[in-house]
């Protein structure tokens, strides 16, 4: 798993196009303010890592003094990406145990994003 996390002001997104693994039923807006933006890479064996990113993550959390993140799928971090079936297994557990939300995966979409800037603000991690 690849993950870059960029403490922000902002983070919106508006999704675009389906493409044919897209998630259904996800909002084709979200703004969130204030918030660790956590753009996730999903390699294949992913499922047997989920425990090391959230401590990972709730460590950057902790750092910056946030009090919340924000999942949003990117798969330009790696050229070794896993089946959508298990990447979206592992961004739904990363989800549901950090308690956030996250942006749908399979879609193109545009975004706005307002790092915070300080040096904590950017950061990435192989897990």
């Amino acid at each position: 798993m690849r993950i870059l996390l960029i403490h922000a002001d902002l983070m919106e997104y508006w999704s675009t196009k389906a493409t044919k693994i897209a998630e259904p039923d996800f909002a084709d807006h979200k703004r969130v303010e204030n918030t660790l933006v956590v753009f996730t890479t999903v390699e294949p064996g992913d499922k047997d890592k989920i425990d090391a990113a959230v401590s990972e993550i709730k460590k950057v959390l902790d750092w910056v003094k946030c009090e919340k993140a924000f999942i949003y799928p990117y798969a330009h971090l790696s050229e070794n990406l896993s089946s959508p079936k298990e990447a979206v297994l592992v961004l739904n557990k990363l989800t549901e145990k950090l308690e956030c939300e996250r942006a749908p995966f399979g879609w193109y979409k545009k975004f706005n994003l307002h790092a915070k800037g300080h040096p904590m603000a950017e950061l990435s991690r192989s897990i």
